[in-house]
């Protein structure tokens, strides 16, 4: 389990073919079936949901049961209090994203709190390694584009499900 840590991004390239096979399997399995939900909402329920699951488990493994390998991957001091305050803050916007795969009341406050923190991190990432020289692979690369183009596929993700639902209501069926 140690050297999957040492995968610079693995969170971010799960994350990413987890939800398209999800995806992909929703849709194909009811392609035939009629269902209520469209395919943006089908693609949102699982991009919200399972951003959701892989925050909590990034919260609870990286930042508190192997917070000492992912902050050497970061470049961060070890044995740190502060990642495990990460993990819990992960662990509660990662239960937010979570549970709106049952409730769509979730997805604003998920956005805004992933955003937030996302984008925090994403800048964080960026002044260590303007400031600081910090070019260790888990401060670089896939998870500092990860940490900027997640929150924008989300909002607009939202944003086309907010003008279908607006359309829904225009169109009798």
């Amino acid at each position: 389990m140690r050297n999957l840590f040492e995968i610079s991004g693995l969170n971010v390239y799960l994350q990413i073919v987890v939800t398209i096979i999800s995806i992909a399997v929703h849709l194909l399995s009811t392609r035939n079936k009629e269902h209520r939900e469209n395919t943006v909402e089908i693609i949102a329920i699982y991009t919200f949901g399972l951003a959701g699951w892989f925050s909590i488990m990034s919260g609870l493994f990286g930042h508190i049961i192997y917070a000492n390998q992912v902050a050497a991957g970061i470049g961060w001091p070890l044995n740190s209090g502060f990642q495990m305050e990460l993990g819990f803050a992960s662990i509660g916007i990662g239960l937010i994203g979570f549970l709106s795969f049952w409730v769509r009341s979730f997805w604003l406050p998920f956005i805004i709190a992933k955003t937030s923190f996302m984008w925090g991190a994403g800048l964080t990432h960026i002044l260590h390694m303007i400031q600081l020289g910090n070019f260790s692979p888990s401060n670089t690369g896939a998870i500092v584009y990860w940490d900027f183009l997640l929150p924008i596929f989300l909002i607009v993700l939202y944003i086309l499900y907010q003008r279908g639902q607006k359309n829904n209501k225009k169109t009798p069926r």
